[in-house]
């Protein structure tokens, strides 16, 4: 995984574009794909815990995670999910003020990518 990882983001540095095999590989986890869903649309700067807090929710299928849940996601997101929805270029993650900007995923159409997904689970 690391190794296409790796190809995904040199073939990003020099093309910009993501191939569908590219984009498969960073939607092969649901929270990727939880993710994804929550920011596609949104055209502001979303802070992490309140990412986070909407990501445990659904997660958990209840209207109030609880903040060891929260925090639990929140570690997740920082240290594994946006790093790498960051460096595929679906969005601008700033990991000193724990906030996303989602606006590059206007790029993308993930709508049918995302459908097809929580469809089939």
């Amino acid at each position: 995984m690391c190794h296409n990882l790796n190809n995904m983001m040199d073939k990003n540095s020099s093309t910009d574009e993501l191939t569908a095999s590219d984009l498969h590989s960073l939607l092969a986890v649901e929270r990727r794909r939880l993710v994804l869903d929550i920011l596609t649309g949104i055209i502001t700067t979303v802070e992490l815990r309140e990412l986070a807090t909407e990501i445990a929710e659904r997660e958990d299928g209840t209207d109030v995670a609880d903040e060891d849940t929260i925090e639990h996601v929140i570690i997740e997101l920082h240290h594994n999910h946006l790093p790498r929805l960051d460096d595929a270029g679906l969005v601008d993650y700033d990991p000193d003020s724990h906030t996303i900007d989602p606006t590059k995923l206007s790029n993308y159409q993930l709508e049918d990518y995302l459908t097809v997904t929580s469809e089939k689970e």
